[in-house]
């Protein structure tokens, strides 16, 4: 592992364990070479659930949704999700079943064990401008060392599209995870976008529990899309704050939430940066084979 200093447009620095070809964050535990050998060893348990996605692209909307669904209860789950990534080792064994193992890891760093257990997976993806947007304003707010930006969007979307941000670029993600899924036809991974969720969510929580075999009737699948609706949950998440997310950010506010709209790229983007993503973009994300969505009609 190397510690790597990427500086944006502006001179603004931001710090990153690098391994295996991948740019982490700072707060993965430690050594990220040694955290990421424990995960890859980690013991698939019956029940098991991985939801993997790159950052802000509805992580923590769909673990409410799991979480409902694996409990068979439309009730939000008290406290925060665990993550393969950043959670302690001692954290993730205390970890009760049936886990649901968040992730933003690429393929080849999530568990061995999950993958030839053949355990359920779900990969949810969202359009490259809308997660940039979320994720410049989210590491804005963040308060921990090594992972806080005080740069300006000008600098930060030209950084994002050169992929040094944490875990590289969107295109090496999603593809990744495209490329995993027909690698193995058979596996059991659901690819789910954001946008089909916030068009049909009811639909949406259908095909999650459909994947999963979870067997629950109509009424509580209608109790769960009501509950996980984005602005139902917000409302939730950011007026009952859990004190570890409180201690995260700059203000004491729920960085992990914030408009969760589809197409507020366009309240950011310049004619010349929109211009410039679809020149530096536009080719890697067509060949991914994904429905792409930049604004709903």
């Amino acid at each position: 592992m190397e510690i790597r200093k990427v500086p944006d447009a502006d001179g603004e620095v931001m710090v990153y364990k690098f391994w295996d070809g991948v740019h982490f964050p700072g707060k993965v535990p430690g050594d990220a070479k040694t955290h990421i050998e424990y995960v890859l060893g980690k013991t698939y348990k019956q029940g098991d659930v991985l939801l993997a996605t790159f950052p802000k692209t509805g992580t923590h909307w769909t673990f409410e949704i799991l979480y409902m669904l694996l409990t068979g209860k439309a009730e939000y789950c008290p406290k925060s999700p665990v993550s393969l990534d950043y959670s302690t080792q001692e954290e993730q064994e205390n970890l009760g079943s049936p886990r649901i193992l968040g992730t933003h890891f690429y393929p080849k760093h999530v568990p061995r064990d999950f993958l030839e257990k053949r355990g359920k997976a779900i990969y949810v993806y969202r359009n490259p401008k809308d997660t940039a947007v979320s994720y410049y304003s989210f590491m804005k707010r963040l308060n921990i060392p090594g992972m806080t930006y005080n740069g300006k969007w000008d600098a930060f979307i030209d950084t994002y599209m050169q992929g040094t941000v944490p875990y590289n670029s969107w295109c090496e993600h999603v593809s990744a995870w495209v490329e995993f899924k027909k690698e193995n036809p058979d596996y059991p991974i659901l690819l789910i976008s954001y946008e089909d969720m916030k068009k049909d969510l009811r639909r949406s929580v259908q095909l999650i529990s459909d994947h999963l075999g979870t067997g629950h009737d109509s009424a509580l699948l209608d109790a769960i899309a009501s509950k996980c609706e984005f602005k139902e949950m917000f409302k939730e998440k950011t007026e009952n704050i859990s004190e570890t997310d409180k201690k995260i950010s700059l203000d004491g506010s729920n960085p992990f939430y914030r408009k969760g709209d589809v197409g507020d790229w366009k309240n950011w983007f310049t004619v010349a940066q929109n211009e410039r993503f679809d020149m530096t973009m536009k080719k890697e994300v067509d060949k991914i084979d994904l429905p792409v969505e930049y604004t709903l009609t």
